[in-house]
């Protein structure tokens, strides 16, 4: 038997040993959660921008008078601005990986006239625009298509004009 009242250095070593590996398994899980969260946060407010996005151009294009077409730009004059009542030149432009939005009420200008930075909307790999007439894709189009179809990232959508 022993005299003393204190542990043993072995049982010291054990109890820390069993403490840090208690304490860096709970830090792994902890971690994981979060970058989970944060995974799933990030995917939310994409889904979110894309959502928006949808809904914004579907609005602009259902209300176009004119749409003019260049490959990875898109103008209209539109009822369906954002930021001025009644009609408006608005602009989606594809610049160095950035899809931006133009808006002015200006009618007087050309429709491809675009002035300042624009509102960054997203950061996308790929958007290109066509209009649809028939079962022809066309890259170039300057009047009121039946349909315009919007390539972003690796979706497609579809949107239907008033003529």
């Amino acid at each position: 038997m022993r005299s003393g009242r204190g542990f043993t250095l072995t049982e010291v070593l054990v109890v820390l040993l069993l403490f840090g590996v208690s304490l860096s398994l709970l830090l792994f899980v902890f971690s994981k959660g979060v970058s989970s969260s944060l995974a799933v946060e990030e995917r939310s407010e994409r889904v979110s921008l894309l959502a928006s996005l949808f809904w914004d151009m579907e609005r602009k294009i259902f209300g176009a008078e004119r749409i003019y077409i260049e490959g990875d730009a898109l103008y209209m004059v539109t009822s369906g601005g954002s930021y001025y009542p009644g009609l408006v030149r608005c602009a989606y432009i594809f610049r160095d990986g950035d899809l931006l939005y133009f808006e002015d009420p200006d009618l007087s200008k050309e429709i491809y006239a675009t002035e300042g930075d624009g509102i960054r909307i997203g950061r996308f790999e790929r958007f290109r625009v066509v209009a649809v007439e028939g079962n022809r894709d066309l890259p170039a189009y300057d009047g009121l298509p039946r349909f315009v179809r919007v390539y972003l990232d690796d979706m497609v959508f579809t949107f239907e004009t008033l003529r």
